[in-house]
């Protein structure tokens, strides 16, 4: 095969980012936009030593799963790769997918729940960062392209090309802001030459209310009472900060973020609990399904009937002041200093001073410490996309706490680590949330007690 082949393929299986999968004289050809059962006229983009990636040209024989999806760039854009397949579709797929990952990497047959569904399908995303470029000379903001560094842009607010995805306000947002950015004369920053001021516009939304932050090359932004009057005619309540980033990378944000309007940090609350978020926090991008996974969090700890918890990669402290509804003690492990800061805010607001102990340290050396001096403990596990670092899953092997609940957003690095548990532990329960509808994403909520 060549690129530029067009040819005529059935496709039988889903690949790991939710592309159909066909063979061709024992070549696998990953489609993506395609879907199982479908027969589809492709063309080669990329050819590889055993694989090949293909771009539909025609569906030939549609599946019955298959929808027209309701946005004219889904396919352009990078924002949501699942949105012309029916919901119910969805939610089994990425049930598989968590499926097919544990048992390739565990060697062994697993038990996964059906995927909780989230209430919301669109307009659930409380956050997002738009990188913000030209396209024709026109200044616009979007979403990258799969696989490359080329915006495609949201329409206006009430345009058909909007994103779907995001929550309420957040595209009068951005047009407010690229107005803002016109009449004031602003450049948008180029990646190729460095130049350029504005790099990404980062909106999060708390409680009906909304974080702006400008990510900037360079230290200030022009005339910023214009963007406060403008973004104050939109009739929300907000406030503004700058993130200064001049360094040649694709981290998103700055090192610091500076309050130019509003408070440092907006106040927000989760099933009960006060919480406050800046522009740097992390918080799950779905609050209805966040609530229920830390629902059914607490909802492990209460009826397993032990005492202690141990929240390692606690970050700022929301799911410790949760679990402390139902545990005497928790322990909250956290490496960064300014997260360990906020989560003894967090601990105070909430009246939970007494039942919270946090820990500021690398959760490998201080995890086994806490557990060597408890009775009993369950350790909750919520780590970055990579995984746990491995020195965190040999603490554990070696402390053996009595529950492990392992809450992950990639299914690969999910699976890697319960194969590396499974020697002192076996899974009690596995289920997918839909924290990411109409996207190839999925969370995890996996339980599991010592042998």
């Amino acid at each position: 095969m060549q690129v530029g082949d067009i040819l005529t393929v059935d496709i039988t299986s889903v690949g790991m980012d939710g592309e159909g999968v066909a063979k061709v004289d024992g070549v696998v050809l990953f489609v993506s936009g395609t879907l199982v059962g479908e027969t589809a006229k492709v063309q080669i983009t990329q050819v590889k030593k055993s694989f090949c990636f293909a771009k539909v040209v025609k569906i030939l024989v549609s599946s019955i799963d298959r929808i027209d999806p309701p946005c004219k760039i889904c396919f352009k854009c990078g924002g949501c790769e699942t949105l012309h397949i029916d919901y119910a579709r969805q939610l089994e797929i990425k049930r598989l997918h968590v499926k097919n990952c544990l048992e390739r990497e565990c060697k062994r047959d697993f038990t996964i729940d059906s995927t909780v569904a989230s209430t919301r399908q669109i307009g659930y995303r409380n956050k997002i960062q738009v990188p913000i470029s030209y396209q024709n000379g026109k200044l616009v903001g979007g979403y990258f392209a799969p696989n490359s560094h080329k915006v495609v842009p949201f329409c206006r607010q009430g345009e058909s090309g909007s994103c779907l995805l995001n929550s309420d306000g957040m595209q009068a947002i951005l047009d407010a802001f690229l107005d803002y950015m016109k009449e004031e004369g602003l450049t948008a920053y180029d990646e190729t030459n460095h130049k350029g001021l504005v790099r990404h516009l980062v909106i999060r939304k708390v409680d009906g209310k909304f974080a702006i932050c400008v990510v900037i090359n360079g230290s200030g932004l022009p005339n910023r009472n214009r963007l406060v009057s403008m973004l104050n005619t939109l009739g929300i309540e907000f406030a503004l900060y700058i993130s200064p980033n001049t360094r040649r990378t694709n981290v998103i944000m700055g090192e610091k973020v500076i309050t130019l309007y509003g408070y440092e940090a907006l106040q927000g609350e989760a099933l009960g609990v006060k919480y406050l978020v800046s522009p740097q926090s992390f918080m799950q991008i779905n609050d209805g399904v966040r609530d229920m996974i830390y629902s059914k969090v607490g909802e492990i700890i209460k009826d397993s009937g032990i005492a202690n918890v141990i929240d390692a990669y606690s970050g700022i402290g929301i799911m410790t002041n949760i679990f402390a509804k139902y545990a005497d003690k928790v322990y909250a492990i956290e490496i960064v200093p300014q997260a360990i800061a906020n989560s003894k805010i967090l601990a105070k607001l909430n009246g939970n001073d007494d039942k919270i102990i946090n820990i500021c340290g690398d959760c490998a050396q201080e995890l086994p410490k806490v557990v060597s001096r408890l009775d009993k403990s369950i350790v909750v596990l919520d780590p970055p996309r990579k995984g746990c670092d491995g020195a965190v899953l040999k603490s554990l092997l070696s402390a053996l706490p009595d529950k492990i609940i392992y809450i992950s957003c990639n299914p690969a690095t999910l699976a890697r680590d319960v194969n590396i548990l499974l020697d002192k532990y076996e899974p009690v329960s596995i289920t997918p949330y839909d924290m990411f509808p109409n996207t190839k994403h999925i969370e995890t909520l996996a339980c599991l007690k010592r042998k």
